[in-house]
């Protein structure tokens, strides 16, 4: 990949234009100073910010009023046909600062116009088809979002009846991605966020299994390329941290009360006027769907709590199909609703992935990577009490979850600083399964005055 690149992080801006609502295009392809562009999983879409050196009055020559266009095309070297080739939505122009009589700094916050077309319209309307076929056709369908952005989307499990009231597209596809469960293996972990390679809408259990598309390491970082007498590998910089941090904050409190640990749902059934009480438990339900690696973040020490946190779901259904909505022939056909099953696996995953072990890195961009995706990641032990050179507990595969891409003109050079997590971890931790040490029972006083 690296072959013809001067060194780590260099790419090319070969387009950046703004059309304005007056109709003029101007190209701020040289004037342009910065570009972040922000992708998250737990976004429905991209944002960013740009920061312009206005030397013509392109702020009112444009005019630039927050009603624009703009189409952006940046590569890595080498990897052309994997360009970013977008066009977002300029909402805001969020500073206009003078720095001299003849030059200002305008910055311009953008975001995806799927985004925009999502706060104009709204949906009511009836579908009867599997949750994907349901969620594409709002996604395509140009009353609605009418993307043409390329749109990854796996196989949901059922056939199903509902009715949107009068919603936003992105949050009836959100109400549907919270009961979606996969084709495959039934898993409840749906999500649906967008990044530069296109929509996505899929599992963890499809994320998981692609490959990594990164090998990292936290090593020493190499002498930069603009010292002299130093023979440059871009490969190597392009897979050393230039920084690194582990943010693992596993709060066993808070976990608990989340119910990340444990916890029960009980779903009342109105058409047959029953209850029925589902357990969740993180360590016997631990391998019942798709994992990062293979061993748990916590130790089984027998206090763990199944209530814990308790939920409460209604559903209307004869035992198979859904009793709200009949079929041909008055009969029921439907895909019964699985919210109350995907209610405690949701919010365990989602608890796992923002506060169990996840770390902050800085590293060299390139345009092939993307929120989403999964690394290897290699960090080495810290002290000097250790027989082993690797950490076998942080080091593997990691997801990203957030992502940043920065690219700064003046030194043509791109940046990307991410967020990473995993659910698991490729080794076992040990436990004895002792719980608590003995203490003296303590004794209560009566006070009397």
């Amino acid at each position: 990949m690296a072959t013809n690149l001067q060194y780590a992080g260099e790419y090319k801006l070969k387009e950046l234009l703004v059309h304005c609502s007056s109709g003029n295009v101007l190209n701020l392809t040289k004037a342009t100073q910065s570009i972040d562009i922000y992708e998250d999983m737990f976004s429905t879409s991209l944002s960013g910010s740009i920061t312009i050196l206005d030397v013509d009055n392109i702020a009112e020559n444009g005019p630039v009023i927050g009603q624009e266009f703009m189409t952006l095309r940046i590569t890595t070297p080498t990897l052309d046909n994997l360009e970013i080739d977008i066009m977002f939505t300029i909402y805001k122009v969020s500073v206009r600062e003078s720095l001299s009589q003849d030059t200002q700094m305008l910055s311009l916050s953008f975001t995806s116009p799927e985004l925009m077309k999502n706060k104009q319209v709204r949906v009511s309307k009836s579908y009867t088809d599997s949750i994907h076929n349901i969620i594409e056709n709002v996604l395509r369908d140009t009353r609605y979002i009418g993307t043409d952005r390329d749109i990854y989307i796996e196989r949901t499990l059922g056939t199903r009846k509902v009715v949107c009231p009068n919603l936003h597209p992105f949050d009836f596809i959100s109400n549907l991605i919270n009961e979606a469960t996969t084709e495959k293996d039934s898993a409840p972990h749906f999500f649906f966020y967008e990044n530069l390679k296109g929509i996505q809408v899929k599992s963890l259990g499809a994320i998981f299994s692609e490959d990594a598309v990164g090998n990292f390491n936290t090593g020493d970082i190499s002498k930069s390329s603009k010292d002299v007498g130093v023979t440059i590998d871009p490969e190597k910089d392009f897979n050393r941290a230039l920084e690194f941090q582990i943010n693992s904050n596993n709060d066993m409190l808070l976990n608990t009360m989340a119910g990340l640990m444990g916890s029960s749902t009980t779903q009342y059934n109105i058409y047959n006027k029953t209850f029925n009480t589902l357990e969740y438990d993180y360590f016997e339900d631990f391998e019942r769907f798709p994992r990062i690696d293979e061993n748990p973040v916590f130790n089984d020490i027998g206090e763990n709590s199944v209530g814990s946190r308790t939920f409460l779901h209604p559903t209307n259904t004869n035992g198979t199909f859904d009793s709200s909505h009949n079929g041909t022939a008055f009969t029921y056909q439907y895909a019964q609703p699985k919210i109350a099953e995907s209610i405690p696996f949701r919010r365990a995953k989602l608890m796992e992935l923002n506060n169990g072990v996840n770390i902050t890195m800085k590293i060299n961009g390139n345009t092939t990577i993307a929120a989403g995706q999964i690394i290897n990641l290699t960090v080495p032990v810290s002290g000097r009490v250790h027989d082993k050179e690797n950490d076998e507990y942080y080091s593997g595969r990691y997801l990203i979850t957030k992502l940043r891409h920065s690219f700064y003109q003046p030194d043509k050079k791109h940046e990307i600083i991410l967020t990473a997590s995993k659910d698991s971890l490729p080794k076992e931790h040990l436990s004895s399964r002792v719980g608590k040490p003995n203490t003296r029972i303590g004794t209560t006083t009566t006070l009397n005055y």
